[in-house]
């Protein structure tokens, strides 16, 4: 096949085909094929669309239409070949994951995205012989026993299968926008085993505590780095991580943050490898929801490291540039927050605790849950309640208990 390939491209170039001739007789061949075989007559709608009908052994007529009638053939030719017939969910599963490293490309989803996908995908489905089998031919009972299965195999949370079946459903939408599917076939599944149980963490380890908070910013202030500035910037305004790092001066309006951008990690995926190149900035915030475009009001505690921060960073384009001259990385903060926490005799805990910290101060002091959501840049209430946790140590709530009680 290869070979054959490559003597037409060479035919190509050499001026012996033309791509329009050979266009015009691929159309002629395969409307003859259609001919042969289509025994419905073909005729326009009002609106201008062609439309002609077709129908297999034991099935019901079902209308086909399209634009030009060039297109109708093919249509028709793919019905009577029986080409999209035969597409399995790992068929269908290439196309759909090819067009995902094009969008992270194109910088439309973050590429940690499409390499979640490529890891459920591996996880999850490569094993399973539904993967194998054309996807008209699945059943529900056949989904209802993958989803079973799954579940008791890998021991899944809800949260995780409804992670996994996210490959699943995107397969049958495909299908559906090709035409193979009609229904999704998803809709009639259903799970009858039970999932498993997730242990909600200890506060202690979800978020800064109220001690170790005191500890890490008395420390942190003394350092009088862009670092230390950023790590504390981050206490006060709570945003993730990666929209952190790509502030800049303008952003700052009067006394506020706007959030419209983030740093995501530049890689590409040939051949179902990923190639990392660095990072890069997109003009938008985690899964480009309305929400996340956001502005936090800057408190006073901000107020003064911003122009700490602004000290440091004279003449640069972003508000938290390194010694070296380069911008501030998720991956260097998380770096600098490691080791802070240990010259300061605490516990390391994520970058992504710090926002729970944010969350959970404001929420003991007062703020409703639906100005804390917007802060946060969550699209529902819900996502925020998991992010509020008690920050007191253990001896100042047995001091509360002691009081109330």
């Amino acid at each position: 096949m290869l070979d054959a390939l490559l003597v037409l491209q060479e035919a190509f170039e050499c001026g012996i085909l033309d791509a329009t001739e050979v266009a015009l007789k691929t159309n002629m061949t395969k409307e003859a094929y259609v001919k042969e075989r289509h025994s419905y007559s073909i005729s326009a709608r009002k609106d201008g669309r062609i439309i002609t009908t077709v129908r297999r052994e034991e099935e019901e007529r079902q209308q086909i239409s399209a634009t030009t009638y060039e297109e109708l053939i093919g249509k028709l030719y793919d019905f009577y070949a029986d080409r999209k017939r035969d597409y399995t969910i790992s068929d269908l599963y290439e196309v759909w994951i090819e067009k995902r490293g094009k969008q992270a490309i194109e910088g439309n989803i973050d590429i940690k995205t499409v390499k979640r996908d490529d890891e459920h995908w591996i996880k999850y489905y490569t094993a399973n012989k539904l993967v194998t089998i054309p996807v008209k031919k699945i059943t529900t009972k056949m989904l209802n026993e993958f989803l079973n299965d799954s579940i008791t195999m890998f021991k899944l949370s809800r949260k995780e299968m409804n992670n996994m079946k996210t490959i699943i459903n995107a397969v049958f939408k495909l299908a559906m926008d090709l035409e193979i599917l009609t229904i999704n076939p998803l809709l009639n599944a259903r799970v009858d085993v039970k999932f498993r149980s997730v242990q909600k963490k200890k506060d202690g380890s979800k978020l800064y505590l109220e001690n170790e908070m005191e500890i890490l910013e008395s420390f942190l202030y003394q350092q009088k780095t862009i670092e230390s500035y950023a790590i504390l910037m981050d206490f006060q305004i709570g945003t993730r991580v990666v929209e952190l790092v790509v502030l800049t001066k303008e952003d700052m309006l009067d006394s506020e943050v706007y959030i419209h951008k983030m740093e995501i990690v530049d890689e590409e995926r040939v051949d179902g490898k990923y190639f990392r190149k660095g990072y890069k900035i997109v003009e938008y915030v985690k899964h480009d929801i309305s929400s996340g475009y956001r502005t936090i009001p800057l408190t006073v505690k901000a107020q003064k490291i911003l122009e700490e921060v602004k000290k440091l960073s004279e003449g640069c384009e972003y508000l938290f540039t390194q010694s070296n001259g380069q911008r501030m990385t998720s991956r260097s903060f998380n770096y600098w927050l490691a080791k802070y926490c240990r010259d300061a005799g605490i516990s390391f805990k994520s970058s992504h605790c710090i926002r729970r910290t944010f969350a959970s101060r404001l929420f003991a002091a007062g703020m409703p849950l639906a100005e804390i959501s917007v802060y946060m840049g969550h699209e529902d209430i819900e996502t925020t309640k998991g992010y509020i946790y008690n920050y007191h140590e253990v001896e100042q709530n047995r001091s509360y208990m002691n009081k109330a009680l």
